[in-house]
């Protein structure tokens, strides 16, 4: 007899919906001129809030949150797995052999066959006390796992708001000074200029044009610095904001 049997499973699915992560795209400061420095302007602290919330950081506390509330889920129809079903279908060709014979009768063999099919569908119900009785405070240990990844993502949150606030402060004390040290390095240049013209007609020597060379260096490396610091701060002000600074130049 061929049979088949098709048993019926209940399966429990975690689905976690997902997002691609994109690569974010620093800007490149290093075609920067000095004067296009000036015409940078900081997007407010409200929208690098919200932008900051793309990044990878907030959105794996935003996944195990979500995974806590599935949990939760599972354990609130955790009172099904006391209860089963089962079944099964078999379907065959039933064969039928024999022999026949009498004292008058030569014995002959005969052979039928006949198609049949059948099923059989059952329940069963299997309560263990342990998990009976640990169903409820099961349900509150998990809405407490909820609860703490709530917490934890708005811990990280701030975290990330507190360095958005320093890194943007930095910069805007950074924009100020790197535009005194622009003026002061552009100063600087024209003065060397004029010294340069002044040594050839002789009107200083060498001394004073080393001194306004030294000036020029000085003025230079302060602006270069700056420029440096600057530079820094906004990108990491980019990576952590997932926002780009130079588009709103």
């Amino acid at each position: 007899m061929k049979h088949f049997k098709v048993p019926i499973i209940i399966t429990l699915l975690l689905i976690i919906p997902t997002k691609s992560i994109i690569a974010q795209e620093v800007s490149d400061y290093t075609k920067l001129e000095p004067q296009d420095y000036s015409k940078i302007t900081l997007p407010p602290l409200d929208l690098l809030f919200e932008n900051a919330k793309s990044a990878p950081t907030y959105e794996l506390a935003v996944v195990q949150e979500q995974i806590e509330r599935k949990l939760l889920a599972k354990e609130k129809r955790a009172v099904l797995s006391f209860f089963s079903l089962r079944g099964s279908y078999q379907y065959g060709m039933f064969g039928n052999e024999s022999t026949f014979t009498d004292v008058t009768i030569v014995p002959y063999l005969s052979y039928s066959t006949q198609a049949q099919n059948g099923y059989t569908i059952g329940a069963g119900v299997n309560i263990p006390l342990d998990g009976l009785f640990d169903l409820t405070a099961r349900i509150k240990r998990q809405k407490l796992s909820v609860r703490t990844a709530e917490l934890e993502k708005e811990a990280k949150f701030e975290e990330m708001k507190k360095e958005i606030i320093l890194l943007y402060a930095t910069a805007t004390s950074q924009l100020n000074i790197l535009k005194l040290n622009a003026e002061a390095l552009i100063l600087a240049n024209v003065q060397y200029g004029i010294s340069e013209k002044d040594f050839a007609n002789g009107v200083i020597d060498s001394n004073d044009l080393s001194s306004e060379k030294s000036r020029q260096s000085v003025a230079q490396e302060k602006f270069e610095n700056s420029k440096s610091e600057l530079t820094k701060s906004l990108m990491v002000l980019e990576v952590i904001t997932r926002t780009s600074i130079l588009k709103n130049k």
